[in-house]
């Protein structure tokens, strides 16, 4: 899959790395709470250990206790935080800019070809 943009969205294009890294990290969480929910503990584990090797986890955050918890085979206590995890993410400002930045990108698009912007998509 790539992308080809006109020149006058060359800054469009630079953002691409960092949307791509926040929508994979976004993916992984879904995995990893997706087997959490299904009380999947190896699973779990597994995507736990996807994401971290992706990501800089800090062992006092409230990933880094789920990593504990699931290190430990505690499935209840990594439930619990990955329900106030996911209560948090749906009103927290990391969210909030998020949602901004995906706005932005669409605005910029939707500029963009409304100029004559050269924008394909190949798949």
């Amino acid at each position: 899959m790539g992308m080809r943009v006109g020149s006058s969205s060359a800054s469009m294009a630079s953002q691409a790395p960092a949307v791509s890294g926040w929508q994979q990290r976004q993916q992984g969480m879904k995995d990893l709470f997706a087997t959490l929910n299904a009380g999947d503990l190896a699973g779990a584990q597994k995507a736990y250990a996807s994401f971290a090797t992706k990501n800089n986890i800090k062992s006092d955050s409230p990933m880094g206790q789920l990593g504990d918890a699931l290190k430990n085979g505690n499935l209840a206590a990594a439930e619990k935080i990955a329900q106030s995890l996911q209560k948090n993410r749906a009103t927290s400002p990391a969210s909030a800019q998020a949602n901004a930045n995906n706005q932005q990108v669409a605005s910029t698009l939707s500029m963009l070809r409304g100029q004559g912007g050269q924008i394909d998509t190949l798949v």
